[in-house]
């Protein structure tokens, strides 16, 4: 099956360029083209697709406030000529960050990239929980009861509404499969699920359990302003 795209670039060399390797790779099937918010809007309701290949610097608002906007995005990998713009992404939780001059090679791991979450997000549409394996045997976990994961050297604290689990797994694994949007990385070593967060300040945010999170500097900005504009939360310290 093929992941069928929406390439958005304002830059007539760049999207060309991006043309060529989507319509050369067997993983994707271009959908449309547009160079900027307002046109991507318009074809997003006009068409579903399971990616998205986009600028950040794009006319009529960035990228990634375009994508941030969507009621219900499909995957994204943003492409940029500015290095720095990597950790604006990370609140929207891209598939990959593509710096320019893009090389095949790189394109091609992105695209792997993509199918791989696809494959995951079908998989968790159909199941409302996820196994993790714990003193030699399987527990079965729901995704609506997790209330937030802590990575602890090589093992991952997994707490939910009743009990916790400290399975050996790495945070960067889990969080690649974990269902849709369900869950926010707001700190190198904390996965949160975003429907139990009730407060967010300037260095941390608590959970309806009552359990204080903290917010790692790169994801700051970007998961204050997102959240306080979507009126989920109240600011705090």
């Amino acid at each position: 099956m093929k992941l069928t795209t929406l390439i958005i670039e304002h830059d007539v060399h760049w999207l060309a360029t991006i043309i060529h390797m989507v319509q050369a790779s067997p993983f994707l099937e271009l959908t449309a083209t547009c160079s900027s918010a307002l046109e991507g809007h318009a074809l997003l309701a006009e068409h579903a697709v399971d990616l998205i290949i986009c600028d950040i610097d794009i006319p009529g608002g960035s990228g990634l406030n375009f994508i941030r906007n969507l009621q219900d995005p499909p995957m994204v990998i943003f492409v940029s000529a500015h290095r720095e713009q990597a950790l604006d992404c990370f609140d929207v939780s891209p598939v990959d960050f593509l710096l320019k001059p893009i090389s095949p090679d790189r394109f091609i791991r992105a695209v792997e990239k993509a199918r791989h979450r696809f494959d995951l997000l079908r998989q968790a549409d159909i199941e409302p929980y996820f196994l993790i394996r714990e003193n030699q045997n399987y527990v079965q976990i729901a995704y609506e009861n997790v209330l937030f994961m802590k990575a602890q050297e090589n093992f991952l604290h997994i707490v939910t509404i009743n009990q916790s689990y400290m399975p050996l797994l790495s945070i960067s694994k889990v969080e690649e499969s974990l269902k849709g949007n369900t869950f926010l990385r707001v700190h190198r070593s904390y996965l949160v699920n975003r429907s139990a967060i009730v407060q967010i300040g300037k260095t941390e945010l608590i959970l309806s359990s009552g359990h204080t999170i903290p917010i790692g500097e790169q994801y700051r900005a970007t998961l204050n302003r997102r959240h306080i504009q979507k009126g989920l939360i109240t600011r705090t310290n």
